[in-house]
């Protein structure tokens, strides 16, 4: 055993190679300075602090990476309704992305409030609304707080911090619950301010977390559409309101219209309206309850309904890619085409969500955008979208341009034609398809290599992409 430092009376012989080793050893001072080695190894052990994730250089990246989250999962999302649910409680609960904070606080608004509660009871998706940043800033009730005095000092006279914004409590009867007639008055809206007092958001251009402030909130009491909300509630105050405005019977009307209009017609009968309202109160307002009443309803099925609906600029690209077996990455060629339809994602500056109403969608310029987005999808002249016609063309003679216009009307209009489309297209199938001299620019459009999961070698007759335009941009197609 080799003789420790500082032991006596131990007169063992060293090696000749640990003699040597203990003339190497350093002194106390040089001991206490870590090596080189010991350097590096402290650094592997003790991991570096993160760093802070850095703001994005380009803030409109944020909301660019909704809008094509949105459109990727109508065009592949095999749950239809499930998207057509969720698009239509962003449209009621509308927020406009481009205010300050909220080009970053929509994505949580369409992740965590709006998409887990899609289908359930209205309560619910009500009050995780009322608790989200984006709505909170957007509607200004961040801001709200009861006024608060202070004395005047040397150097400030006296005044008043905070007061009371009525923005979310207006907007929370007129477009989110009541509806404009629903028999609420001016006085409620400042009482129903009052309630949502101190909820407000923490650090809303970075984490962006809702909180409540019992120091700006109105401790008084309140009196809410006839019902006596006791003073020192706090928080509850607010949830309070939100019970009483979810089972209100002007909510089940309001709620049981819009969806009667989305599903049905712009003007849906009342007997379904009624019918729907009931069902919502019945059910402690559950959603899909409520749109099993108006989807199962006999005016759902009458032909007074079949296709009166116009398709949103929204609904009619995210249609016509999937009638196409389109694959697209949403590229922001996209939804620049749908905002020149006149339906910017996420784009509506006011609050009310886009009207779904045919008249909204039927001006010139917007039903021309819609015919050169059918020439630029038929042709694949947008960036990040490609059609490939031979694979749902079939067996079909590429030579037959009328056998192809039968297929293609078949396909995307389940045969139900307008004679005008009719004419429109016997015009085109009615050419030589030899003569490509005709088809001005749209002679030697070639679909090889146009889908990104499979090659193909599909080099088709222009006329084929001039009947695909024809159907996609037909009134029928606009139509669902």
């Amino acid at each position: 055993m080799p003789a420790l430092p500082g032991e006596a009376g131990m007169k063992m012989e060293k090696p000749e190679s640990q003699a040597a080793a203990n003339e190497q050893k350093p002194g106390a001072e040089e001991m206490k300075k870590p090596t080189d080695t010991q350097k590096a190894d402290a650094s592997q052990t003790k991991p570096a602090a993160p760093k802070p994730t850095p703001p994005p250089k380009n803030p409109q990246m944020v909301v660019t990476e909704l809008q094509r989250a949105a459109l990727l999962r109508a065009v592949y999302s095999e749950r239809q309704l499930y998207e057509v649910m969720v698009d239509f409680w962003e449209n009621h609960f509308s927020i406009f992305a481009n205010k300050d904070a909220d080009r970053y606080l929509l994505t949580s608004f369409d992740r965590d409030t709006i998409r887990p509660f899609a289908f359930g009871r209205f309560r619910d998706l009500l009050g995780a609304t009322a608790h989200s940043p984006a709505m909170l800033f957007y509607l200004d009730n961040w801001r709200s707080s009861v006024a608060r005095p202070y004395p005047a000092t040397k150097d400030k006279p006296a005044g008043i911090d905070g007061g009371l914004n009525e923005n979310y409590a207006r907007e929370l009867m007129e477009l989110h619950t009541m509806g404009v007639d629903g028999g609420y008055t001016q006085k409620d809206v400042q009482e129903v301010a009052r309630c949502f007092s101190g909820w407000t958001i923490q650090k809303p251009n970075e984490e962006g977390l809702f909180l409540y402030r019992p120091g700006l909130h109105d401790k008084g009491e309140k009196i809410v559409l006839g019902h006596r909300i006791l003073a020192g509630g706090g928080i509850a105050d607010g949830e309070r309101v939100l019970d009483i405005l979810a089972t209100h019977p002007s909510t089940a009307h309001f709620i049981a219209l819009k969806l009667a209009r989305r599903f049905i017609s712009d003007e849906p009968p009342q007997s379904v309206i009624d019918r729907a309202a009931k069902v919502f109160l019945k059910t402690d307002g559950s959603i899909r309850e409520t749109l099993r009443a108006i989807i199962t309803a006999p005016e759902f099925f009458s032909r007074l309904a079949y296709r009166t609906k116009i398709r949103s600029p929204f609904e009619y690209v995210v249609a016509a890619m999937r009638a196409l077996n389109a694959e697209t990455d949403a590229d922001a060629a996209v939804p620049g085409w749908i905002a020149r339809m006149g339906q910017p994602l996420f784009g509506r500056i006011t609050p009310d969500g886009y009207p779904d109403r045919a008249e909204q969608w039927l001006s010139a310029g917007a039903m021309l955008a819609r015919f050169n987005f059918a020439n630029a999808l038929g042709t694949n002249g947008i960036k990040g979208t490609r059609i490939d016609p031979a694979r749902w063309l079939g067996n079909a003679d590429l030579n037959d341009p009328r056998a192809i216009a039968d297929r293609l009307t078949s396909l995307l209009l389940a045969g139900d034609v307008s004679p005008q489309t009719l004419e429109a297209m016997d015009k085109i199938a009615g050419k030589d398809p030899a003569r490509t001299d005709e088809l001005s620019e749209l002679k030697g459009v070639n679909y090889s290599g146009a889908l990104v999961t499979q090659k193909t070698t599909s080099t088709l007759p222009p006329y084929v992409a001039q009947l695909i335009t024809m159907v996609i941009g037909s009134p029928e197609f606009q139509r669902r």
